[in-house]
């Protein structure tokens, strides 16, 4: 038997996580004195930054990410049912009620530790990519290193949320 606890979506969450925290000790450990704290749109630093002040702001956003999206199970479970907002009253009612919510709560869950998973990964891939480039002593870089993935993440984002909304996953299932 399995722990419904540690689905592939937490997997990944832990794992994305843990690639984040890998980033950041290395680049702790081996990054340059001075890291890109500002790039433009057209790619050229208008900011340069003492690592450990990347590092900080950088370790504070994973942290508080860590804690919103790993531990959304148990934030989903304190919630008042008037907090969660569902596209249709019917879903809301549904979802709702008792012998439902808790795999409302699994399924939101589930969703949110995926999401997670995706922003952690993505953090990790600025992270490495603004100290490569720091690294380089160059004062330009090449900004699709950046607009990829953050345009692949945003297009993803904005997908899955049309399917959390719209698709079968959250349907009535009376």
């Amino acid at each position: 038997m399995t722990d419904s606890s540690w689905s592939a979506q937490r997997w990944a969450f832990v794992i994305a996580a843990a690639v984040f925290v890998s980033v950041w000790v290395a680049v702790a450990v081996a990054g340059p004195d001075r890291i890109a704290g500002h790039v433009d749109a057209a790619g050229e630093v208008t900011r340069w930054d003492s690592k450990w002040v990347v590092l900080a702001g950088l370790g504070a956003v994973g942290l508080l990410f860590v804690v919103i999206f790993g531990f959304s199970g148990a934030l989903l479970a304190r919630l008042p049912a008037r907090a969660i907002n569902l596209p249709g009253r019917r879903r809301k009612e549904y979802w709702m009620r008792p012998a439902h919510r808790t795999e409302f709560n699994r399924l939101m869950a589930e969703d949110l530790e995926l999401i997670g998973a995706a922003t952690m990964v993505l953090l990790a891939w600025l992270l490495a990519a603004t100290t490569i480039f720091s690294a380089t002593g160059e004062t330009s870089m090449n900004g699709w290193a950046f607009a990829v993935p953050l345009v692949i993440y945003v297009v993803a984002l904005v997908g899955y949320t049309v399917y959390i909304a719209a698709g079968a996953r959250y349907r009535v299932r009376e």
